[in-house]
């Protein structure tokens, strides 16, 4: 009983203050003292928490990453494109400015220049006769310089008439050429053209083949036979074949797809050869589809001896073609003239797919 109420005595207030104080000071003591946790596994499940809480934006980070990479390339890839695309224009533009140099340097070479176009018809009649009053022809002297290519053929018959029997005229035949008698119907209306503006019986007209082409080397021009024969393609024959027809018959030599619109025969020069300026400037001076000459214009002795020299080229253009008439201009000691392309080009108009041949 005593014990009892020993313990239900009640404290004073001021010590229940100072237990409670002291109670309370011992416990912040407690409680500012760090607690020590040595256990790993609490440390790892508090790590594995930590990250669970971070993955959802770890992934997103993740992800705008790989969105970003894919829609937006990276500095230096777009600065090569730039660095590449400057180069293509650049280079570009040096091929325009290289190939315009060329074409400039071209047209100072070739008959036809692109700053100087050919004269209008009557134009061109005027500046033809005023040159040509110029052009004195002493074909005896001339003749004399004329490169021979070989003995046998100085000593021919129709060489030998070329020192004789020049005469400043062209005679009024208009010779053609086809393999055969049967000329294409797409031909003939071109044809028919010529023989209309060029009425028989004042011009004659003489179409020749491969067959009455050769006979005319063989009888005339023996020294040239087998050169003759022994071309790779026939366009070289029937390219040879003219120039040896304008020696010995002279006149008008026209291509079967060369279309006349008019009677031209004054606007030809009567006392030298003469052939169409061509208008692919960059390739030749002058092409060989229509072409005017004296009879035994001496001019073609020259041509004759180029011809030689060319016999085993590869290029048609070269060995028989225009590019060998090019170059008979510059070898021969004779004149020649060059027919203006705008008055005297052979495509008829609207027709080119049908002129091929």
């Amino acid at each position: 009983m005593g014990t009892n109420k020993l313990k239900q005595r009640k404290i004073p207030d001021s010590i229940s203050n100072v237990a409670s104080l002291s109670f309370a000071s011992s416990a912040d003591s407690v409680s500012s003292v760090p607690s020590i946790n040595t256990s790993p596994i609490s440390k790892t499940k508090k790590k594995i928490s930590s990250l669970q809480s971070l993955t959802p934006h770890i992934r997103w980070a993740v992800a705008e990453i790989k969105r970003r990479k894919k829609n937006i390339k990276p500095k230096h890839v777009i600065w090569l494109l730039c660095l590449l695309l400057k180069l293509v224009i650049g280079l570009f533009l040096l091929a325009v400015m290289s190939f315009s140099i060329y074409l400039y340097c071209m047209s100072l070479y070739n008959g036809r220049s692109v700053r100087d176009p050919c004269w209008v018809a009557q134009d061109s009649k005027e500046r033809m006769y005023q040159s040509l009053a110029e052009v004195k022809r002493d074909v005896s002297v001339q003749t004399n310089q004329t490169h021979i290519a070989t003995v046998a053929m100085a000593k021919t018959a129709a060489m030998t008439m070329s020192m004789s029997s020049f005469e400043e005229v062209v005679p009024k035949i208009i010779h053609q050429q086809w393999k055969d008698d049967n000329v294409p119907k797409k031909f003939m209306k071109w044809r028919k053209k010529w023989l209309a503006l060029y009425p028989e019986p004042e011009y004659k007209h003489m179409l020749w083949t491969d067959k009455n082409g050769r006979e005319l080397i063989v009888e005339h021009y023996p020294w040239f036979l087998e050169t003759y024969d022994g071309y790779k393609h026939n366009i070289n024959r029937a390219d040879a074949a003219r120039y040896f027809i304008l020696h010995y018959y002279g006149g008008i030599y026209a291509d079967l797809d060369y279309e006349a619109q008019s009677n031209f025969y004054e606007f030809l020069p009567p006392n030298q050869v003469a052939m169409v300026e061509s208008p692919y400037y960059w390739n030749e001076k002058t092409q060989n589809c229509l072409m005017s000459s004296p009879k035994h214009d001496p001019f073609w002795v020259d041509l004759f001896a180029v011809l030689m020299k060319n016999a085993e080229r590869e290029e048609v253009l070269e060995a028989t073609g225009p590019i060998l008439l090019d170059q008979a201009m510059e070898y021969s000691v004779h004149p020649s003239y060059i027919l203006p392309c705008e008055n005297f080009q052979r495509v008829p108009l609207g027709e080119y797919d049908q002129t091929l041949w």
